[in-house]
């Protein structure tokens, strides 16, 4: 399959970006920002390295990056960056992080790239062509059963997402004892893309935290919209990500939270 230029490119970014990720793993400390995440040297020199490829290959593309914020011309094309997604897992050597980019046309994921270096795996899509991990064709699970269906779940650091996750989590677990924070929401949504596991929810996100995913989960056969069940945009401020079998229960329970 022929893949357009943007893709090449947003996969050759993020594989660089794996490499600095890759080089400073245990070996560097983390500091906190002004909310209180952490953020390492790692992300710094990934996302610089990510808007260099991106300003030099396409210059009249605006850049939204978790580090530095907006760069770049106003464009309707916006590239969306997660220089390391999965920070706080990243600093406690927890290899569960991954380097997320997405291309955003008018607020609507138009290709998203996924790199996941500590077990070397790629999954992209771009609108209508599919998803794939390292060029194998991936689907959303099969799985039927609520009760035995993995959910992953994660939430923004101000307490209205923190007290809107517990009353999600109270009204989730009686009901299904498989749920897991897993601390990477980008993968977590490649995930679901893949079978790994069924379904993904976050409260309170950012543009970045979920850019990159949520193009390869629609690809790859899974339904993404907000809590109240309009399609996902860059403007929700909510997701849902999940194989289409148990997505209208678990909207069910989250739409009133």
């Amino acid at each position: 399959m022929k893949r357009m230029e943007e893709l090449e490119v947003a996969i050759e970014a993020v594989k660089k970006a794996g490499e600095i990720v890759r080089k400073y793993y245990g070996k560097v400390n983390a500091s906190r920002k002004s909310d209180r995440s952490l953020t390492t040297k790692a992300d710094t020199e990934s996302e610089n390295t990510i808007k260099r490829i991106l300003q030099k290959r396409f210059p009249d593309h605006s850049i939204f990056g978790e580090e530095t914020g907006k760069s770049g011309k106003e464009s309707d094309y916006l590239w969306v960056v997660d220089p390391l997604d999965g920070t706080t897992n990243y600093a406690f050597q927890n290899p569960f992080f991954d380097v997320s980019l997405g291309l955003v046309h008018k607020s609507k994921p138009i290709i998203g790239v996924v790199f996941y270096p500590p077990q070397n795996e790629l999954f992209y899509a771009e609108k209508s062509k599919g998803a794939y991990l390292n060029d194998a064709r991936i689907t959303v699970s099969n799985e039927r059963s609520f009760d035995d269906s993995v959910i992953a779940f994660c939430h923004g650091r101000d307490q209205q997402s923190v007290t809107r996750m517990i009353s999600a989590f109270s009204h989730l677990k009686p009901v299904n004892n498989k749920v897991r924070q897993l601390g990477a929401a980008a993968l977590e949504l490649c995930y679901v893309a893949c079978g790994r596991i069924d379904a993904f929810f976050m409260v309170g996100m950012h543009p970045w935290d979920v850019a990159g995913g949520t193009m390869i989960l629609k690809e790859a056969g899974g339904k993404v919209t907000d809590f109240s069940g309009r399609d996902f945009d860059m403007r929700s401020h909510d997701v849902l990500g999940s194989s289409p079998r148990i997505y209208q229960k678990l909207l069910d329970i989250l739409c009133d939270i």
